[in-house]
């Protein structure tokens, strides 16, 4: 029997299924690239349009495809919000890399503060369409991806700073970095000083509290509860403003 499939594939079955088989790879990944197209090209609409259809209906057509390629977005607004996350997240590992030098001259605190300054700064652009993301992202259908994209930035700026931790501590420090960076996010969003210094001092102050406090595992993990607790309050009334923007 295996002489026989052998046989077969000699006649050109097999180069028929990988023909085939190539052909579908070679249209998925096309239909990928063009959904990345759109989505690059509607970034410069969200200032004015939102994270919306709208603005990916004006990326299609910066990018020369038909509008009807939005169609194929399942989550179109959470579509926009999560690229955006996952290109700010390359970028600051980008920035880690070209900054070597500089973070591993900072203290501890100092290095943590100045990472996620810098991954906040790349949402300056858009803050006053900020709120809606963060109310998107809260949308139980997007949450999840949320949740591990915030998830993956709390993971890469405690690498970047040289922890190396694999104990239940692991847990609480990135937990504690979580509740820092969301409330510093959203002090931006009110912050009217120049060049946000206001956010910034709040920042290195969050920064170093959470530092202090990690006398122990237990310590750190109610301080993270505490940031949570007060910053769910937060979250649901400016979900609320969100979602009327």
């Amino acid at each position: 029997m295996s002489r026989m499939i052998a046989d077969h594939s000699s006649f050109g079955l097999g180069a028929s299924f990988k023909n085939t088989s190539d052909k579908d790879s070679a249209s998925d990944e096309e239909a990928v690239d063009e959904k990345s197209q759109v989505l690059r090209a509607a970034m410069s609409h969200v200032s004015r349009l939102g994270w919306t259809e709208s603005a990916l209906v004006q990326g299609a057509k910066d990018a020369g495809l038909s509008p009807a390629i939005v169609g194929s977005f399942p989550r179109k607004d959470a579509a926009l919000v999560e690229f955006f996350m996952d290109e700010c997240n390359r970028h600051l590992e980008d920035e880690v890399e070209a900054r070597e030098k500089e973070l591993s001259s900072m203290l501890l605190a100092e290095r943590i503060a100045q990472l996620v300054r810098l991954r906040l700064q790349m949402q300056i652009p858009f803050l006053s369409k900020w709120p809606q993301a963060l109310s998107i992202q809260a949308h139980p259908m997007n949450a999840a991806t949320a949740l591990k994209q915030r998830a993956v930035l709390m993971d890469d700026i405690w690498h970047a700073v040289g922890d190396r931790s694999t104990d239940m501590d692991w847990y609480t420090k990135r937990a504690l970095l979580g509740g820092v960076y969301a409330a510093t996010e959203l002090y931006m969003l009110t912050d009217y000083s120049p060049g946000h210094r206001d956010s910034w001092a709040f920042l290195e102050r969050r920064i170093k509290d959470a530092i202090d406090c990690r006398k122990t595992a237990q310590e750190a993990s109610q301080l993270a509860q505490a940031v949570g607790m007060g910053l769910s309050n937060s979250l649901s009334s400016l979900f609320s403003r969100g979602s009327q923007m």
